[in-house]
C-alpha cells in the first residue's frame, strides 16, 4: 500500500511537472504569436488587396457570361446561312476557274500585242517634233497677228464695210487653229489613228499660216483707208456696233470683265459668234423680264442674256441688257450693257459695260 502511495505521489508530481511544462511552452507560442500577430495582419490586408482585383474580374466575367451566351445563340441562329453561302461559294468556284483561265489566255493575248503598240508608239514620238515645231510657229505668227490687231483697233475709229470681212474671216482662222489644238489635245489617245492624219493637221494649220498674211493685209488697208469709212457712216453707230457686235472687240471686253479667279480662255470663235447673235436678238426683240439662252455643244459653253430695264434718255429708247456666261459649267461673267436706237432704227451701246459686282 505504501508503495503504491509512493507511485501515485511521483506520477502526481510528474504529472504536475509536465502540466507546467506544457503552460510554459503555451505561453510561449502565445508570446511568439502575440508577436508575429501584426506582421499576419499586414500579410492578410495585403493579400486583401491583391485578391480584390481578381474578384472584380471574376464578378465582370459573371456579368458578362450572359451577354457572350446570348451572342453564341445568335452565332448559331445564323451559323446554317453562312454554311450555306460557303456551299453555295464553292459551287461557283469552278465557274470562277474557268473564267480566270479566260482571263489569262486574254492578258496572253495583250502582251503578244504589245511590241506592236510599243513600235507605234515609237514612231508617233518620233513625228511630235515636227507638229511641235509647226504649232510654235503658228503661235509666232499669231502673236504678230495679235500685235498687228491691238494697233489697229487704236488706230482706227470708224469702221462699216470692212468690218463685216474681218469678223468672217476671223472665226475661220480661229476655228481652224482650234481644230488643230484639240487634235493634238487627242494625239495620245488614238495614237494608232492619230498618226496616219498628222499630214492633214500639218497641211491645215500650214494653210492657217498662209491665210495669216493676206489677214494683215486687210488690217493694214482698214488702218490706212479708216477715215474713208468714218466719213461714209454716223459715228455713234458705228462706233457701239463695233464695240459690242464686232468678235473682236467682244473678245477684249471678256477678258477685261472676266470675274475675279475665273479664266476666259475656254471661249472658242463659235461662243463669241452666239454671244453676238444673241445680243442683237435680244435688244431688237426682247421686253423687260424677257431672257435668252445659248449654248454651244462643241465647247460645252454656255450664256444667259435677260433684259433688266427699258427706259428713256435723250429722246432715244434705251434697254439695259443683264450678260452672264458660263465656261465649262462655271460662271466667268456677269455684267450689265446699256444699249440706245438711234433714229435710223440701229441700236449701239451706250458707255462701257460694268460688272454686275461692282453695281452692288
Amino acid at each position: 500500500m505504501e508503495k503504491i502511495k509512493t507511485n501515485v505521489q511521483l506520477i502526481f508530481s510528474i504529472s504536475i511537472i509536465c502540466l507546467a511544462l506544457a503552460i510554459g511552452y503555451f505561453a510561449f507560442e502565445v508570446h511568439q504569436f502575440l508577436k508575429e500577430f501584426p506582421q499576419i495582419l499586414v500579410q492578410l490586408e495585403k493579400t486583401s488587396v491583391e485578391i480584390s482585383p481578381v474578384i472584380e474580374g471574376i464578378a465582370e466575367t459573371s456579368r458578362n457570361i450572359r451577354p457572350i451566351a446570348e451572342e453564341l445563340g445568335h452565332v448559331a441562329e445564323v451559323m446554317p446561312g453562312v454554311l450555306e453561302e460557303v456551299k453555295a461559294t464553292r459551287e461557283a468556284l469552278p465557274d470562277i476557274l474557268s473564267q480566270t483561265a479566260i482571263i489569262t489566255e486574254q492578258i496572253n493575248k495583250t502582251t503578244q500585242l504589245l511590241p506592236d503598240v510599243l513600235e507605234e508608239v515609237r514612231q508617233t514620238r518620233a513625228v511630235i517634233p515636227e507638229v511641235i515645231e509647226e504649232i510654235r510657229m503658228t503661235r509666232e505668227v499669231i502673236s504678230e497677228v495679235t500685235e498687228k490687231v491691238h494697233r489697229v483697233q487704236e488706230q482706227i475709229p470708224l469702221i462699216i464695210a470692212e468690218s463685216e470681212n474681218i469678223r468672217k474671216d476671223l472665226p475661220m482662222a480661229m476655228e481652224s487653229i482650234d481644230k488643230a489644238s484639240e487634235s493634238v489635245q487627242s494625239f495620245t489617245a488614238e495614237m494608232g489613228e492619230i498618226r496616219p492624219m498628222i499630214p492633214e493637221i500639218l497641211k491645215e494649220v500650214k494653210q492657217t499660216r498662209e491665210s495669216i498674211p493676206e489677214i494683215l493685209d486687210q488690217a493694214e488697208r482698214i488702218t490706212t483707208h479708216g477715215q474713208e469709212f468714218g466719213a461714209d457712216a454716223g459715228k455713234g453707230v458705228v462706233t457701239g456696233l463695233i464695240s459690242m457686235f464686232n468678235p473682236i472687240i467682244i473678245s477684249k471686253q471678256l477678258k477685261e470683265l472676266v470675274l475675279p479667279g475665273k479664266d476666259i480662255q475656254g471661249l472658242t470663235a463659235g461662243d463669241i459668234e452666239l454671244i453676238r447673235e444673241t445680243t442683237l436678238k435680244i435688244v431688237e426683240t426682247g421686253g423687260v423680264g424677257t431672257s435668252l439662252k445659248w449654248k454651244n455643244p462643241e465647247s460645252r459653253n454656255a450664256g444667259k442674256l435677260s433684259i433688266l430695264r427699258e427706259f428713256t434718255e435723250d429722246s432715244f429708247d434705251c434697254k439695259e441688257v443683264k450678260t452672264e456666261l458660263w465656261i465649262d459649267n462655271d460662271k466667268s461673267h456677269d455684267f450689265n450693257v446699256v444699249f440706245c436706237r438711234q433714229e435710223d432704227g440701229s441700236w449701239i451701246k451706250k458707255g462701257k459695260p460694268v460688272s454686275s459686282q461692282s453695281r452692288q
